[in-house]
């Protein structure tokens, strides 16, 4: 059997390549990768019928489709993307603080986007801001919509980026740094966003994730051991992935002091700095599950077993 895997161009699932052989008690997979950024991925993955087997998807997207009792997947507790997102909130005023946002107008390329979801989290969890307490300006519509919350639809991110810089927009959230800031025309709301970033993981623990992995439900039906194989098969891939990179004979990244970081950090979180599964996973998926209700997106507060099973 060869199937077909989109996942984004990551350390860990670089082993992963066209050719590689999984077996299963005699019963042989062999996987066919397809490499391109993971929004593109996403965008083909939504069509119909999906043109790959197992494919990288954001983690509200999966969310929705949960919600949504779509049927055309099964998702692995795999996250092959998590970031902070202290760093993708910009503002015209360097004076502005992120509790001063009540009452702003904030722009977002999407509202149902992963990284926006968990942006809305830490303004509320943090300062006590609401998603209804900003005026929403979107560049893009998605298939799902929040409900209770009004959207502004404009044309795409560089007319988010032009409304902030005319001051029609106080805050922008993007994941992209616009050419604005990089000229010095535009600031961060969290300056030493890095600092920011530790403080909330001291407070809440919660590392959040971006991206997840989902499987054809027509496939995982008449193979049940597949999702397990293809879940132990990227477990290994960030494995080698996590010795690669904390190999001290030679530099595996053109940073420096990449082995002292690296140390410190699998020090600071203990054992997998970055888990699979689950249980490892709970907190932060529980809390995601709140803020995806919270913010309009779902229909109730979904548990990681209503998304990802018992998995």
């Amino acid at each position: 059997m060869e199937l077909t895997l989109a996942l984004g161009d990551y350390a860990h699932g670089r082993t992963l390549t066209t050719g590689t052989i999984l077996d299963h008690e005699g019963q042989v997979v062999t996987l066919r990768r397809v490499i391109d950024e993971p929004s593109v991925i996403f965008r083909k993955a939504g069509e119909k019928p999906c043109p790959f087997d197992v494919t990288e998807m954001s983690l509200a997207t999966t969310y929705v489709l949960a919600d949504q009792g779509d049927p055309r997947f099964v998702p692995l507790p795999v996250f092959p993307s998590r970031m902070f997102r202290h760093s993708a909130f910009y503002v015209r005023d360097p004076g502005l603080r992120p509790e001063d946002l009540r009452g702003k107008r904030i722009g977002v390329v999407r509202y149902g986007m992963t990284a926006a979801v968990w942006a809305r989290s830490l303004l509320a969890d943090g300062y006590g801001i609401a998603p209804e307490d900003m005026a929403w300006s979107i560049g893009e519509p998605q298939f799902f919509q929040p409900s209770g919350i009004e959207l502004n639809i404009v044309e795409g991110r560089a007319a988010l980026e032009s409304m902030l810089e005319e001051g029609n927009l106080d805050v922008l959230f993007s994941v992209h740094e616009p050419a604005a800031f990089r000229e010095g025309r535009l600031h961060r709301l969290f300056p030493d966003f890095g600092a920011a970033e530790r403080e909330r993981f001291d407070r809440t623990g919660l590392y959040p994730i971006m991206h997840t992995m989902l499987v054809r439900r027509e496939l995982a039906g008449e193979h049940p051991w597949l999702p397990a194989l293809l879940q132990g098969a990227l477990e290994e891939a960030k494995a080698e992935a996590l010795r690669w990179l904390l190999d001290t004979d030679v530099s595996s990244l053109p940073l420096p002091f990449e082995h002292a970081w690296g140390n410190q950090v699998r020090d600071l979180l203990g054992g997998d700095p970055w888990p699979y599964g689950i249980e490892p996973n709970r907190a932060v998926l529980t809390d995601f599950g709140k803020h995806m209700h919270a913010q309009g997106l779902t229909s109730r507060p979904l548990s990681p077993e209503q998304v990802f099973g018992g998995g």
